[in-house]
Formats: C-alpha cells, sequence, structure tokens
C-alpha cells in the first residue's frame, strides 16, 4: 500500500494545532463580516453561509475550524469560482472576519445537444453513436438571477424527444433566508420508447409517424433550511402519462395492466443531512438522504416508494481519502407497472462496471467504497483577462473501487439474468475535478461476468 502511504499530512497537524488546549481556552469576539467581490450576488446570501457571526465570541480553534467551514459552504453553494476566507486587525481579542468570492457566469443561452441514452457507454457501444438518439434544442440557464441564488431553466428541446419545460426555484424566499419555493411545468412528446427491458436491456420501439408516448408535469415545491447542514423539501404535483395502442400491445404492463392514459397526484418529501467538505466530490464528512414519494390515489395508479442513502468519507494521510455509500430501494405494493419499477441503471444508481444494463425490481440496494488519493493538482493558463478565469485549477485523482448490489423482482424472471441475485464489480480509475463542479470519472472496471470494460461518468446532479 506504498501508494497511500506517507507521513502526517499538513491537514493533520492543523486539527493538532487548531485542538491545542491554548486556542480553546483564548476567546475573541467578531467586530465585522466584510464581503469581497460579489457583484451580483446579494452581501447577505454571502454572510448566511459564514458561521462566524459578527458580536459573538469564538475561541481561536473555533474561528480557525469556522473560516474552513465557511469556505466549503461558500463553495457549496455553486455560485462561485473561488472563496477565501481570513480574519485582520486582530486586536484586543476582537477581529474582523472577510470573506473573498469570484463568482460565477450566471446565465447560460446556449444550444443543446445531449444523447439521451443512460450513459455514453450504452450510446456508445449499443447504438454506435447514432445521431437519431440525440436531443438537441435551446436552453437558457440563470442560476443566480436576482442574486439570491435563484434559478430559471427554460428548455426548448427536440430530436429523440420533444420537451418544452420552465422551472424556476427561489431557496431563500422569506426575511430569515429559510424557507424557498419552486414551480416546474413540462411536456413532453416521445416517438421512441423503451417499453420493456430484456435480458437487463432497454428494448426500444421507433414510430417516425406518431408519439408514442405524451407526458405533463406541473408542480410546486416548498424547502426549508436553517443551517447548511440541514435541508427539506416537500413537493406536490400533477402528472398525466399516455401511450399509443401500439406500446399497449407490446406492453400491457407499461402503465397498468391495460391501461393506457394515466393522470395522479405526487407527493414527495426530501431531507437531505449533508456534511461534506464539496457536493460534487466529497472527500471529507457523511451525509443522509431520506426520500419518500406517493403517486396516485386509487388502484389506477398506487406507489409509495422509499429511497435512503448513506454516505461516509474519511480523510487520512497525505491527500488520500476512504469512502463508503450505501444505498436502499423500496417500493409498495410490489405488484407495479413497468414504469415504477426501475432501480439500478437509471441515474447515477448504477454498479461500476455494470453500467450498460438495467434492473428493475421493487426493493434492492446497493454498497459502494472506493480508495483514493490526490495524484497531482495543476492550475493552467486560460489566457482570459478576468481575474476569476485567468487560470483554470485542476485535480486528479487516482482510484480503486468495489461495488456489490441487490435487486429482487417477482415479476418476467425468465427475462432478466441480474434479478435475484448478489451483483458485484471491482476496479480503478482516474477522477479530474475542476471549477464549475466539473468532475469526469474515467473507470476500467471488472464484473462478475468476466467483463472488463472502460466507462466515462461526469458529475451532473447534486446530493
Amino acid at each position: 500500500m506504498l501508494f497511500f502511504s506517507g507521513w502526517a499530512s499538513a491537514q493533520e497537524e492543523e486539527e493538532i494545532f487548531q485542538n491545542a488546549p491554548i486556542l480553546n481556552e483564548a476567546r475573541v469576539a467578531i467586530r465585522n463580516v466584510i464581503v469581497h467581490g460579489n457583484k451580483i450576488t446579494k452581501r447577505y446570501m454571502v454572510a448566511r453561509e459564514i458561521i462566524l457571526k459578527s458580536n459573538q465570541s469564538y475561541s481561536v480553534g473555533e474561528v480557525l475550524d469556522g473560516l474552513e467551514k465557511s469556505r466549503q459552504n461558500l463553495m457549496n453553494t455553486s455560485l462561485f469560482v473561488s472563496a477565501k476566507t481570513y480574519f485582520t486587525n486582530w486586536q484586543n481579542d476582537s477581529m474582523d472576519i472577510h470573506a473573498e468570492v469570484d463568482e460565477r457566469w450566471y446565465y447560460f443561452p446556449s444550444p443543446y445537444f445531449k444523447p439521451m441514452d443512460r450513459n455514453l457507454q450504452v450510446w456508445a457501444r449499443d447504438y454506435n453513436f447514432s445521431l437519431k438518439r440525440v436531443n438537441i434544442g435551446i436552453k437558457f440557464m440563470g442560476e443566480n438571477t436576482t442574486g439570491r441564488n435563484d434559478k430559471l431553466n427554460i428548455w426548448l428541446m427536440d430530436g429523440f424527444s420533444r420537451r418544452l419545460a420552465l422551472k424556476y426555484y427561489n431557496p431563500f424566499s422569506d426575511p430569515k433566508l429559510r424557507i424557498g419555493w419552486a414551480i416546474d411545468v413540462n411536456q413532453g412528446w416521445n416517438k421512441e420508447i423503451f417499453y420493456k427491458s430484456f435480458n437487463n436491456k432497454q428494448v426500444f420501439f421507433r414510430d417516425p409517424n406518431q408519439y408514442l408516448r405524451k407526458d405533463f408535469y406541473a408542480g410546486t415545491t416548498l424547502s426549508y433550511r436553517k443551517g447548511s447542514i440541514n435541508r427539506h423539501y416537500l413537493r406536490t404535483g400533477w402528472r398525466s402519462t399516455s401511450i399509443a395502442d401500439t406500446v399497449l400491445l407490446m406492453n400491457k404492463n407499461y402503465l397498468g395492466d391495460g391501461i393506457q392514459a394515466v393522470s395522479y397526484p405526487e407527493i414527495q418529501y426530501t431531507f437531505q443531512h449533508l456534511k461534506i467538505n464539496y457536493f460534487p466530490y466529497p472527500t471529507k464528512g457523511s451525509l443522509f438522504v431520506a426520500d419518500v414519494l406517493r403517486r396516485g390515489i386509487n388502484s389506477q395508479m398506487n406507489l409509495t416508494q422509499f429511497v435512503f442513502r448513506y454516505g461516509k468519507f474519511h480523510e487520512f494521510k497525505k491527500k488520500n481519502y476512504f469512502s463508503i455509500v450505501a444505498d436502499a430501494h423500496l417500493k409498495a405494493p410490489f405488484k407495479q407497472p413497468y414504469i415504477n419499477q426501475y432501480i439500478l441503471g437509471y441515474g447515477d444508481q448504477y454498479l461500476r462496471g455494470l453500467q450498460r444494463y438495467v434492473v428493475d425490481g421493487v426493493a434492492g440496494g446497493t454498497l459502494k467504497a472506493t480508495l483514493g488519493r490526490e495524484l497531482y493538482s495543476v492550475k493552467v493558463n486560460s489566457g482570459l483577462k478576468s481575474k476569476a478565469y485567468r487560470t483554470i485549477p485542476f485535480k486528479f485523482y487516482a482510484k480503486i473501487h468495489g461495488d456489490v448490489g441487490y435487486v429482487y423482482s417477482n415479476t418476467n424472471l425468465n427475462e432478466t439474468n441480474l434479478n435475484n441475485k448478489l451483483l458485484y464489480s471491482f476496479g480503478a480509475g482516474l477522477d479530474i475535478v475542476s471549477i464549475y463542479d466539473f468532475v469526469l470519472r474515467i473507470e476500467f472496471t471488472y464484473n462478475q461476468f468476466n467483463q472488463l470494460g472502460t466507462y466515462f461518468h461526469n458529475y451532473e446532479s447534486r446530493y
């Protein structure tokens, strides 16, 4: 294990220094909290993430720890390219706290080009980079519209699927900056859909002359966040889905037993405990997410779904980390239409090395372990005059990983090879981390079916 060996890191020495008895005994008062560099972001939005408050007294150790946690909070807002926190004017047992931020570009009207397969491996290996499986269009993203970290997204897409979407989210709308709200309206039409799974692959059907599936959704979300760690979300909405006769003939359980169109209410509660240093690529801390979803009020749509995630991230020695993340899924009752049985292979729910496959069911779980080390960090001169973008930082992490998982199903067992058995894989990889929450994962993974593959993933969503 020479790769992960080394003497005590600077971080460990800093922790020893911060925990020294004299630093915990000496106290200092905060006179002012001063913010620099916020041209669009409201000052109170920056001050909210700083845990050291003016006219409060702290031990010196608490100040040093609070400066680093405040910097992490600022970076986890996704508002800034970089953030620095420091103190000045330490005189007569009092000091000033400074937060210096470089803001991102917040408005992105841009063309949209994205393969609609579950990941790049499926698009490349199963469909040979077919442009028929690509969505194109225009996407407008306002990430800090009024300076309060509010988001406005407008999507106009065509191609593999047609979609119109409007979403606005204001995370802090009350004077105490705790309560937020969102509205979400979208309409979708598809001329090609996957109508079932066979041998753990999605089976697609295309009809250029008609839309095979139509979807509409309208909903609202209420959020609550008192501090920087715990977050609550309550979403309510109305969803309608209809399919063509052709789809019903191919899979009568697509929406339910013989159902061609269904409309129903949804209510979803999500709790997030995110005590991690950097959301896109955590190496220290812990997280817990609990999600409860209720769909429908009658036998046409009757789903209660529970999803849990727990993650632990531990830094040790110099630039090394170990992480373990567990997920659990349960859907009740067990008799569900096809569209409610997605578990593995969708979104960020997958086992490394089995990304080409889907595993549908009504209950399951995964356990992922990673041992990594930061190999190299560099700042590349961009040639831009902007101070924030004059240099672009990159960090490179090497890692080894191992995953296990299990998905239970009680239907169509003759059409699947991966249900009701232990799944596992292991491998190594290289992760590249940069600004704008950019994370590229390059993984070389071997699975239980003696398949060795190279896989690419990018970071798209927060915990």
